[in-house]
This record gives C-alpha cells, sequence and structure tokens, in this order.
C-alpha cells in the first residue's frame, strides 16, 4: 500500500512538474510589459469611458454656443422659380407669363424675452462648468481603475513569486526528509507527507500563474485596449509616502473635488431654469424686417421691403407655464438635495479611504517584521528537525506561517496603493508627486 501510495505521488509530481515548466498556455498572447506611467498614457487615449465624457463635454460646449446664438439676430432667404404650361398674370397684373422668379431675405431680433436668455445663457454656462467636472471626474476614476488593475498584477507576480519559493522549499523539505530517513532520523511518513505538500505547493502555483495572467488582461481592459498588459520588472507595491494632513485632505475634497463641483453646478444649473421658466411670465418685443424681389423676367425688377415691431405678453396657456415652471421647481430641490448627498458621500468615502490608508500603513511594518520572523522560525525548526527534536508537523506548520505571512505583507501593501488611488479619485489630483 505504501508503495503505491510513493508511486502515485511521484507521477503526480511528475505531471505538475511538466505542467509548470511548459509556461503559458498554447494560443495565448504573451504580455507586453508597460510601466505604470505607459498604461496611463494608453488609458487616455483609448479608454471607453473617457471618450463618451468627452462626448458629453462637447455637446455641454455646444449648448453655450447655442444659449449665445439667442442673442443675436436670425435671417433666412427664400426663392423660388415657377414654370407652367399655360400662362397667367405677372406680378404686376398687367401681362401673360409662364415664368417667374422671386426671392425674399428676412429678419429679426428679439428685443427682450422676459430675461430668459440670460437664464439660458447662464444655465448653458453651468452646464458646461458640470460636464467639465464630470470629465475631470471620470479622468480619474479611470486612473483609478488603472492604477488598482497595475498594482493588482504586481501583487499577482509577486504572489506567483511566493509560490515558487514555496514549491522550491517543499522540494528541499522532501529531499531533508529522504536523506534523514536514509539515516533513519525520520520515518516514511514523513517523506510522503512531504511529497503531499510539494504537489499542494505546484497546484497553488499553477493556480497563481493563472491569476497572475489573468490580471494582465484586466489591466488591458482597464486600459481600453485589446493586448495583455503586464506591469514592468521593476514596478513593486513599496509605500510612496503620502505626507498630506487630514484637515488637508479633507479642505481639498470640498473645494476641488470633481464630484462635489459638479453637483454645486447642477444645483446652480437648475436654479438658472427656474429663471428661465419665470421669464414665461413677462412680455416679449421683437424687431423684423424683410427685403423681396419677384418678377417674370431674370433678373427681378420689382423690389419691395418691410420693418415691423411685435410683442406679446401670455395672459393664461392652460396652465402650461405653471406646470414648466413647477418642473423646474422640483428638480431645482432634487439637484440641491443631491449635492447634499455628494459632499455627505464625499466625506464618508474620504474617511474610508484615509482609514486604509493609515491601517495600511501600520501594517506593512508589522508584515515586514511577521516574514523576517517566520523566516527564521523556519530556519530554526528545520535545525531542529535535522536533530530529531522537532516533528515533520512542526516543519509544515513552520512553512505554511512564512507561506501565510508572505501572502500577508503583499495583500497590506497592495491595500495602501488601493487606498491611495482611491483618494486620488475621490480628490481629483495625483498625491504621489
Amino acid at each position: 500500500m505504501t508503495t503505491n501510495i510513493r508511486r502515485i505521488s511521484h507521477w503526480v509530481s511528475v505531471v505538475l512538474g511538466l505542467a509548470v515548466s511548459v509556461g503559458p498556455v498554447w494560443g495565448q498572447e504573451v504580455a507586453r510589459e508597460v510601466s505604470l506611467e505607459g498604461a496611463l498614457e494608453l488609458a487616455r487615449r483609448h479608454a471607453p469611458t473617457l471618450e463618451q465624457s468627452a462626448s458629453a463635454l462637447e455637446i455641454a460646449r455646444y449648448g453655450e454656443l447655442s444659449a449665445w446664438g439667442g442673442f443675436l439676430p436670425s435671417m433666412s432667404l427664400g426663392y423660388s422659380y415657377n414654370n407652367s404650361s399655360s400662362g397667367r398674370l405677372d406680378p404686376t397684373g398687367q401681362s401673360i407669363t409662364r415664368t417667374n422668379y422671386s426671392a425674399q431675405l428676412t429678419g429679426g431680433i428679439d428685443l427682450f424675452r422676459g430675461l430668459g436668455r440670460f437664464a439660458d445663457l447662464r444655465g448653458a454656462k453651468l452646464g458646461v462648468e458640470a460636464s467639465s467636472a464630470r470629465y475631470r471626474q471620470v479622468q480619474y476614476q479611470t486612473t483609478e481603475a488603472v492604477k488598482v488593475a497595475y498594482y493588482n498584477a504586481v501583487a499577482r507576480r509577486e504572489l506567483l513569486r511566493v509560490e515558487g519559493d514555496r514549491v522550491q522549499r517543499q522540494e528541499d523539505q522532501l529531499s531533508f526528509a529522504s536523506q534523514q530517513l536514509e539515516l533513519g532520523r525520520a520515518t516514511r511518513s514523513d517523506v510522503l507527507r512531504s511529497q503531499v505538500d510539494l504537489n499542494n505547493a505546484r497546484v497553488a502555483l499553477l493556480n497563481a500563474e493563472n491569476a497572475a495572467r489573468a490580471s494582465t488582461y484586466t489591466l488591458a481592459e482597464a486600459v481600453g485596449v485589446t493586448e495583455p498588459l503586464a506591469p514592468e520588472a521593476e514596478a513593486d507595491l513599496a509605500d510612496t509616502g503620502v505626507l498630506i494632513s487630514d484637515d488637508e485632505v479633507l479642505a481639498m475634497a470640498l473645494t476641488g473635488a470633481p464630484s462635489l463641483v459638479s453637483a454645486r453646478a447642477d444645483a446652480a444649473a437648475s436654479a438658472a431654469g427656474v429663471a428661465s421658466a419665470r421669464s414665461a411670465y413677462l412680455p416679449t418685443l421683437r424687431l423684423s424686417g424683410g427685403w423681396a424681389w419677384s418678377n417674370s423676367d431674370f433678373p427681378p425688377q420689382n423690389r419691395s421691403w418691410s420693418v415691423s415691431l411685435s410683442g406679446n405678453l401670455p395672459i393664461f396657456n392652460g396652465f402650461s407655464r405653471e406646470n414648466t415652471l413647477f418642473r423646474a421647481q422640483a428638480q431645482r430641490d432634487q439637484a440641491v438635495a443631491q449635492e447634499r448627498a455628494a459632499e455627505i458621500g464625499l466625506r464618508k468615502d474620504i474617511d474610508a479611504a484615509l482609514g486604509t490608508i493609515k491601517a495600511a500603513t501600520a501594517s506593512i511594518g508589522l508584515a515586514e517584521q511577521t516574514v523576517e520572523l517566520s523566516a527564521e522560525d523556519l530556519r530554526v525548526t528545520q535545525e531542529r528537525y535535522r536533530l530529531g527534536l522537532a516533528t515533520i508537523l512542526d516543519l509544515q506548520s513552520a512553512q505554511i506561517t512564512l507561506r501565510q505571512a508572505e501572502v500577508d505583507l503583499i495583500q497590506r501593501q497592495f491595500d495602501y496603493q488601493l487606498g491611495l488611488a482611491r483618494l486620488e479619485a475621490l480628490l481629483g489630483t495625483d498625491l504621489r508627486n
């Protein structure tokens, strides 16, 4: 029975060893290495969310241009040519003609429109401001997504290294247990347990390779390209050391956070919408004129001109104005409530991001110390096992403790980068420079 177990363990080891040595699966693309700055530059050019937000900003700018056009006169040119088989009187009524040419140039300008144009222009400008803030917000949200994906790929690569080191340690442990068995200082169970640990380590290494490969496609998706991207070899999860107080962070957020700026601009634009709706109760005044000519011969000889000054005072239109005003006021109230909700949510998110950064910063040093202590404990346990003062279970426990300490250190470093990226996205600024 023991012989069969050893044979099965041997063949499992061989198969897993071959799978690890093969590397990337056939048909899969090799990831291109890129720096963090390079990934961010690619995202600025290719990220779909940025393109959509840029289009929305252009629409808002053309809306402002249209609002400016409300202050300018309107002008149009009309023309016609008629030809028929039967004759008819010309415009003078003196002769019969079959053809007729005419053209007219008309124009007009609103002298007064109840101050609605000024409200519309203010609302359009605030719309551009809100769209600009949303575009900046999308920019930093995209930057956050790229940074998270980038550092996640770095973390996956580090975890792959940890699993590789674990396989190497388990191979050394199996070799050491085999030597001890030959010297009569260990049992066959120690060798079998070591072989099982090695097989488990190789399975974990395969899973880590798959996760690392998947992270390259996640990074490509965040950037907006199709080819997989991998962090450059020099990239790490080191603490960048942001030197800024909590009060400064909150002050920056309340004055320039994109989400809050856009919410405030939306509220102000909604207030301008109320003013525009109220202008429907005021009279209007328009100056218009035209110049026309027509005749049966070309070029036409009969010319005329006209000038008119007209106005309108609305009295009752079936409560349409009241409905428009009520909707505008309701939208203003909703926008004000959204502005308040945006500030409350921003304060909460800022506190959560700062908490993540502080917790990660405080635990990174402890995690580094734990790795050092766990490595030393493994070394001491290996020596005690060689002297027969420790069991294989003690050796396994020390191996597990070291691996978990290394994984925890990587997780704490990744949490720091995650919190920092989130804080930068909320503030709409880069804190790493």
